[in-house]
């Protein structure tokens, strides 16, 4: 019988099922080279204990100066609300797989997500907002090699470091606050593989020493040098720190998504001095530890606990 003396039935169930392989052979194309690619930001804290809030505006995402179109739109964040670990969704989508370099935040300080003005601000607690900047955008880049893998999902992490992206401005204007330099700004921004890093839990017991906030300082092995990391240049010490974290009213502190490698922890104290609503360094804490504080090995995927008791001071 000649294929075209089959019964009209039959051809249209022999038409079905060579669509259904196609289909088939289709989602498991060997050619098919996309993965998926999912982009996080979370925040370190700032010492300033008249901050509420810092909110930011994402216009757009880029990977490797390209538009990545799992963002969605622009984004009004947060970012105080994202801490130790906590982290804000900025995209996901599909993406060519291959090795990609950076990624790129599109700041609006102007407009907000909902067109209100300004667009990147500081909250104080008085609720008035404090413009970081008279320039329509910015742009930051954080630079670490990521690999999109073909059907595997990659999961980024900006770490937006607010300690070192504002500084406090003294000329009495209406806006007290500022985005620091250009330069500085990148160093804000820190790109973190998730499935290569870890982190670092623990608890600061502290008896002895009457002070308004505590913060612990992360820094690769070896690169901590307290004459330069305590001065204070435009408005940022510890400038060298990979991460940081405020140790809580009970002890508690989590340094998030630390790279696998070497690092050394140093604590500093902070308090009210003058009555001003502004906090002072007081210096730097001497700590008891069963661990070796200066040789700490984190390892991909790791929680290293680590607990610290404070025995004096070094101002």
């Amino acid at each position: 019988m000649t294929f075209s003396k089959l019964h009209p039935i039959l051809l249209a169930m022999l038409a079905g099922t060579t669509l259904f392989f196609a289909s088939c052979d289709k989602d498991n194309d060997p050619n098919d080279t996309n993965g998926q690619l999912n982009v996080e930001i979370t925040d370190g804290p700032t010492e300033d204990p008249n901050v509420k809030a810092v909110f930011v505006t994402v216009a757009e995402v880029k990977v490797d100066g390209q538009t990545f179109s799992g963002f969605s739109g622009k984004k009004t964040i947060s970012l105080l609300a994202y801490q130790q670990g906590d982290v804000a969704v900025l995209g996901l989508g599909d993406y060519d797989a291959g090795t990609y370099q950076n990624i790129t935040l599109v700041l609006d300080a102007q407009t907000d997500e909902g067109g209100n003005s300004p667009g990147c601000y500081v909250q104080t607690f008085d609720n008035v907002k404090h413009a970081l900047s008279a320039t329509a955008t910015h742009s930051i880049t954080a630079t670490k090699s990521f690999v999109v893998e073909n059907g595997a999902k990659t999961n980024l992490v900006l770490d937006f470091d607010l300690r070192k992206a504002i500084q406090y401005q003294n000329g009495g204007g209406a806006d007290q606050y500022d985005f620091v330099g250009s330069a500085d700004l990148q160093a804000a921004l820190r790109l973190v593989v998730k499935s290569e890093a870890g982190n670092l839990v623990g608890t600061a017991q502290n008896s002895i020493l009457n002070t308004d906030k505590i913060v612990a300082f992360v820094y690769k092995k070896g690169t901590f040098n307290r004459a330069v990391e305590i001065q204070s240049v435009n408005g940022v010490a510890f400038k060298n720190a990979v991460a940081s974290s405020e140790v809580s009213s009970t002890g508690e502190f989590k340094v998030a998504f630390l790279e696998s490698g070497d690092y050394e922890i140093h604590f500093a104290a902070y308090k009210d001095m003058n009555s001003d609503d502004k906090l002072d360094f007081q210096g730097t804490l001497i700590l008891d530890s069963l661990i070796d504080l200066n040789n700490l090995q984190m390892a991909a995927g790791a929680n290293l606990q680590l607990n610290v008791t404070v025995i004096g001071i070094l101002p």
